[in-house]
């Protein structure tokens, strides 16, 4: 009767994608003393174009499990570093799911990872 709402994007792409994920199988290359081949899947959440990263446990390889390289956020391509939060005024880029290609590399927090394989 008054039509005063306005649009909620966020909420009509979460109606649209609620539980479509796309996996990629990634690759970390660890040139640390200690570091080696690192494997971890990443799941990219369309409903909200959230990333999370998790490692592949081998059993039995001698190296404490560390579950959860990132926990699920957005993930932006170059981080804005500030001392306060919100202090730039520049716009972050967040990755997209035409960012994500088999052969690109993905920046997670200064790690160059590599994506070798996806979902259909």
């Amino acid at each position: 009767m008054l039509k005063g709402g306005r649009p909620n994007k966020n909420l009509d792409s979460f109606l649209k994608n609620d539980r479509k994920v796309l996996s990629f199988s990634i690759l970390w290359e660890d040139r640390s003393y200690d570091g080696g081949d690192k494997y971890y899947t990443l799941n990219f959440f369309l409903s909200d174009n959230s990333i999370e990263v998790k490692e592949i446990n081998l059993p039995n390889n001698g190296k404490t499990p560390f579950p959860m390289l990132l926990k699920r956020q957005k993930l932006a391509k170059q981080p804005i570093l500030t001392h306060c939060p919100g202090m730039s005024l520049r716009k972050e880029e967040y990755y997209m799911p035409e960012d994500l290609l088999i052969g690109r590399k993905v920046n997670i927090f200064n790690r160059e990872c590599l994506i070798y394989e996806c979902d259909e």
